[in-house]
């Protein structure tokens, strides 16, 4: 089974971009309750972080089965 070594990094990362954005993302929605807010913010935004984070920052993003699968992968949300 294909597993990232680096998806305790990935969240750190991606936990530091929702804290920081999260207000405003509550106030352009209209979002009142903040587990609601992360849920969108993911829903609209995690695919970006993810490949973000995974094509241009990884450390293993040129040897990485899990990105290469995932990319490739014809359901891929973009």
């Amino acid at each position: 089974m294909k597993m990232c070594k680096h998806l305790r990094e990935f969240v750190d990362v991606e936990i530091s971009v929702i804290k920081r954005h999260l207000n405003d993302h509550k106030w352009f929605n209209h979002i009142d309750d903040e587990n609601d807010a992360v849920k969108d913010f993911i829903d609209k935004y995690g695919w970006l972080m993810r490949e973000m984070y995974c094509k241009h920052i990884c450390e293993d993003k040129e040897d990485c089965d899990c990105s290469e699968d995932l990319f490739n992968n014809k359901n891929y949300k973009k």
